[in-house]
């Protein structure tokens, strides 16, 4: 994904503050609760509901926000990466009600920190106990924050900062599955088969072992197909199926929960489902895959994507795009058609996040 400062093309049941999916209810196209999405380029949030129409509400912070990345959800408060600033935000809940009558300030911002760790924040993810799991790309690390930590502004040196074996590439995206375990997605780098990208997965046992500083450990797997070109968010459905979007090659690959099991690093994976580009509109913006980079699922088994439109070849005057695809028309391998598709109220979209109901 291309921010600003950006001259390569680049680019959590544990943590269900983030994606808070058992408050959703679906009917037809409707979205019950809001599916936020980070406009990195437009410095603004915006938040839908009802139906991917036009923005029920938008943060349009453009003097603090600096390159949105990823939005998280945590006690009903809005926290947001900067991967241009270096820099994550807090919003009340109280504040992001109000967004219609003024733009809010954020009330804790965490700063780079000395060691230059928080460097290109892009994915968030809280666990159980509150800490801030943070893949930061540039900085080549995973760093998490304490409650405490996270309490007031401040540049704190990471409570824990998670590197592997020979080091990351990329790392940016992360969750956490239903039974604790954590998986990173490394956006570029170079895996065991000849593709760009892996999923590594860090077990439930190996994340609680880690203690505060500096952790240089092993995952237990990785996903690394040869058609990798660059990978963005990845995540689960409510089957506990793996999807990842791989923002460069145009396509979403889903790997079933019966697989994620396994030992090894580069692992090559047979997908599940491949969901490949279809034309949608005669403009500009007429793939409904056009840079992949933010996945979400409501419980009705919908898919939400994010389209980033930064891929190579990519068509000039679209700012990025939102589709919407029914659970039924992604079971199998193909190019569905969207059940909706907006382009307005975005510049190049990022992550997705659903998160509670705000009137």
């Amino acid at each position: 994904m291309e921010h600003n400062r950006r001259n390569y093309a680049c680019h959590l049941g544990y943590t269900l503050a983030v994606v808070m999916i058992g408050l959703l209810i679906t009917t037809s196209n409707a979205i019950a609760a809001g599916l936020w999405v980070a406009n990195a380029n437009s410095d603004t949030i915006a938040e839908y509901q009802g139906k991917l129409k036009k923005p029920h509400r938008q943060l349009k912070d453009t003097a603090d926000l600096d390159g949105p990345s990823t939005v998280a959800f945590e006690g009903g408060n809005l926290w947001v990466s900067n991967f241009n600033s270096n820099s994550i935000f807090k919003y009340t809940s109280k504040q992001i009600k109000k967004l219609q009558k003024h733009v809010p300030t954020p009330t804790v911002v965490i700063s780079q920190d000395t060691g230059s760790n928080l460097d290109g924040p892009e994915g968030l993810a809280f666990d159980g106990s509150g800490n801030l799991w943070v893949g930061a790309e540039i900085g080549g690390v995973v760093v998490q924050y304490t409650p405490s930590q996270l309490a007031a502004s401040g540049n704190p040196t990471p409570n824990i900062i998670l590197n592997i074996a020979g080091g990351f590439s990329s790392p940016s995206h992360l969750r956490f599955d239903s039974a604790g375990n954590l998986w990173v997605s490394d956006e570029d780098i170079a895996n065991g088969n000849s593709g760009f990208g892996e999923v590594f997965k860090f077990t439930h046992t190996q994340i609680t072992g880690l203690t505060p500083g500096n952790n240089v450990i092993t995952p237990v797997f990785g996903i690394a197909l040869n058609a990798f070109a660059h990978l963005e968010t990845i995540a689960f459905d409510g089957a506990g199926n793996l999807w990842v979007a791989d923002e460069n090659g145009n396509q979403i690959y889903k790997f079933s929960a019966s697989d994620l099991g396994g030992t090894g690093l580069s692992q090559n994976l047979t997908p599940a489902v491949v969901l490949s580009t279809t034309s949608v509109s005669s403009g500009s913006c007429n793939e409904s895959l056009g840079g992949p980079y933010g996945l979400a699922f409501n419980v009705g088994g919908d898919l939400f994507v994010s389209n980033a439109n930064t891929p190579p070849n990519a068509p000039s005057g679209c700012l990025g795009s939102l589709a919407q695809f029914s659970a039924r028309s992604i079971r199998t391998t193909g190019s569905p058609t969207p059940k909706a598709f907006i382009t307005n109220g975005v510049n190049s979209p990022n992550a997705l996040t659903f998160g509670p109901t705000i009137p």
